[in-house]
């Protein structure tokens, strides 16, 4: 059965569809169970639930690792763990009062509306899945704007095993972004080592895909030859003897005081190897991090086969 979450955030239901109207702060929305991602504390007194878009997506846009919707629910603090378990068992046996696959997480309302006077204005107790939810906090719904807008993307990329030569391409991001995109942040960090002794990659940006163990001649936008923008100064060490975590950033030549517009150019990412002559092996990886204004990222040929 297809389950759905509702949440609603006014307390008078006259208001519901006028509040919020032309904000991605709806007064109420239903979201698919099927697109909750994750349930964290915010605070002592909050839990945000997140959600893949609902509405701010397309069939030819990679929107996985996009800005989430959310939803804020105030709790009694010290109960977090309880709330969160309340949800995910109302989700996981519908039976349990839910048969219906419409499960009421958090509905403020307490004053009815109605075209008959008789209905309207009628005093209604507030519903929540679990007592210790006092209220429905904020609603955030990514706009729908045909995929312009800001967006963030992480990924994991692994590192081949083999000899590759320096410049040339090691691996590269599972998404390109279309023309118009100016980036504002970039970072890439070692989430593995190699368990070769020598190995440092750089990122480079380039205006269509490039296969791997090809000389990438594009433009490196973090790492030593980035024209000293890059913070710090240097290329992204992953050797068996370097320091899991390093990361490096876009520093000066991708920031939001200094974006790096893209113009007409798309922009394929490729991690390339910056050793001279390496052999990465074992399960080396490294983070990908991209936040940028325009156009939604869409996923690579490579990655939709």
């Amino acid at each position: 059965m297809k389950k759905f979450l509702y949440f609603r955030t006014v307390a008078d239901e006259a208001n519901d569809g006028v509040t919020g109207l032309k904000t991605n702060n709806p007064s109420s929305f239903m979201f698919d169970a099927d697109n909750l991602c994750a349930m964290q504390p915010t605070s002592e007194t909050i839990i945000t639930l997140y959600f893949k878009p609902a509405l701010a997506h397309s069939a030819a846009n990679y929107q996985a690792n996009s800005l989430r919707d959310t939803v804020n629910l105030n709790v009694t603090e010290g109960d977090i763990f309880e709330v969160m378990t309340k949800i995910t068992d109302a989700i996981a046996n519908p039976a349990r009062g839910h048969s219906d696959g419409f499960i009421v997480i958090a509905d403020d309302v307490v004053t009815t509306d109605s075209a008959t006077s008789a209905l309207a204005d009628l005093v209604v107790p507030a519903q929540y899945i679990h007592p210790s939810i006092t209220s429905c906090g904020t609603i955030t719904v990514q706009s729908p704007s045909a995929g312009y807008g800001v967006h963030e993307h992480y990924e994991v990329i692994d590192i081949p095993n083999g000899a590759v030569a320096d410049d040339d391409v090691m691996a590269s991001a599972g998404i390109y972004l279309p023309a118009q995109a100016v980036l504002v942040e970039a970072m890439i960090i070692n989430v593995e080592l190699s368990t070769g002794a020598a190995a440092s990659a750089a990122l480079e940006v380039h205006t269509a895909a490039v296969a791997d163990n090809a000389g990438s001649a594009g433009t490196e936008i973090i790492g030593a030859g980035a024209g000293g923008g890059s913070l710090p100064n240097t290329d992204l060490n992953f050797g068996s003897g370097d320091v899991i975590g390093e990361s490096i950033t876009g520093g000066t030549l991708i920031s939001h005081e200094s974006p790096l517009d893209r113009g007409t150019d798309a922009s394929y990412f490729h991690i390339c190897a910056k050793e001279g002559s390496m052999t990465p092996a074992g399960d080396a990886k490294i983070g990908l991090y991209l936040k940028w204004y325009g156009p939604a990222a869409i996923m690579t040929a490579e990655r939709l086969a």
